[in-house]
């Protein structure tokens, strides 16, 4: 059986930073199923900082313990200060709270379809405006 991806008012290009790749390809999965388009994922802070894969992306979604150790909180924040919305996808909700100020939403782990939806749809609110 083949699921017919849907097409949300805004169609994001979403980046995940995480260092299971089950995970990621689950997220992979979810993003288009959605029907948002799936733009990569690294698995450590140390990677984005290096491959800098800012412009390929209108969002991203961020583990809190990444390959590099808990350097999500500081991937959001490098993120954010280059005009990219992000969203935790954790089981550690309590230490996301810790950085409400700069994730638009968290995503609780396990994922659900309907609570990555609804943080994509946050995150496509909160989505810088194309460059002139």
């Amino acid at each position: 059986m083949s699921v017919e991806p849907r097409t949300p008012a805004a169609r994001l290009r979403v980046f995940c930073l995480e260092d299971n790749p089950l995970i990621a390809f689950h997220l992979e999965q979810m993003i288009e199923d959605l029907g948002h388009v799936f733009a990569g994922s690294l698995d450590s802070f140390v990677d984005l900082q290096s491959e800098s894969p800012v412009d390929d992306m209108d969002c991203a979604l961020v583990d809190i313990d990444l390959a590099d150790g808990p350097s999500g909180p500081s991937a959001v924040e490098w993120l954010t200060a280059k005009g990219v919305p992000c969203a935790f996808v954790t089981g550690q909700e309590a230490m996301a709270a810790r950085f409400a100020d700069t994730a638009v939403a968290v995503v609780a782990k396990p994922i659900t379809e309907a609570a990555l939806a609804a943080a994509l749809s946050l995150l496509a609110a909160a989505k810088r405006p194309p460059s002139a």
